[in-house]
């Protein structure tokens, strides 16, 4: 995917996956059946329900031809499935590194998933999320979002150097107490 294909920058995804967690809290445009669908689905075959959240919030910010709409749309859906198991555990002031490391999530595990490639993360991201839903810790979801779309791209070692930064940060200090 090129740096302008997924149509928005790191703010602009923050701005987006904010509103797509809160329409997931808040929207009578998704139904309890919506979500529930949501969290089960396979995001190389996105359900309905993700197609409700595409006309309602991304349309506009994903590319107009096929083949690239169809990898941003594969993309995106990994990212709201992880949502939609977040429920309101998204939040903007918990970095994902961070709140990796506090859950205990394993080092093994971590540097898997910094060495994914996109088709990796579509698996990595949903796995990630139930683990910290199942953890009950807040996360920002904007880091596995701007994680995702990186993928393949000039600014890939960016997102991933700084979420190796948080997570290593916190188990050096955990170390040294």
């Amino acid at each position: 995917m090129s740096s302008s294909s997924d149509g928005v920058r790191s703010r602009g995804v923050d701005s987006l996956v904010g509103s797509i967690a809160a329409l997931l809290q808040r929207s009578p445009a998704l139904s309890t059946g919506d979500i529930a669908a949501l969290r089960r689905m396979n995001p190389r075959t996105p359900v309905a329900a993700f197609f409700k959240i595409e006309g309602i919030l991304l349309d506009e910010h994903l590319p107009a031809d096929g083949a690239a709409r169809f990898e941003a749309e594969t993309r995106w859906a990994a990212i709201v499935l992880g949502l939609a198991h977040l429920g309101d555990l998204h939040g903007y002031q918990h970095r994902l590194g961070m709140a990796l490391a506090t859950a205990g999530f394993s080092e093994l595990r971590f540097v898997r998933l910094l060495q994914a490639d996109g088709e990796q993360l579509l698996d990595e991201l949903p796995s990630l999320a139930r683990f910290l839903a199942a953890k009950e810790i807040p996360a920002d979801w904007g880091a596995a979002a701007r994680l995702i779309l990186s993928a393949g791209r000039s600014d890939e070692e960016s997102a991933r150097r700084r979420l190796a930064r948080e997570y290593y940060g916190v188990l050096v200090r955990q170390d040294a107490v």
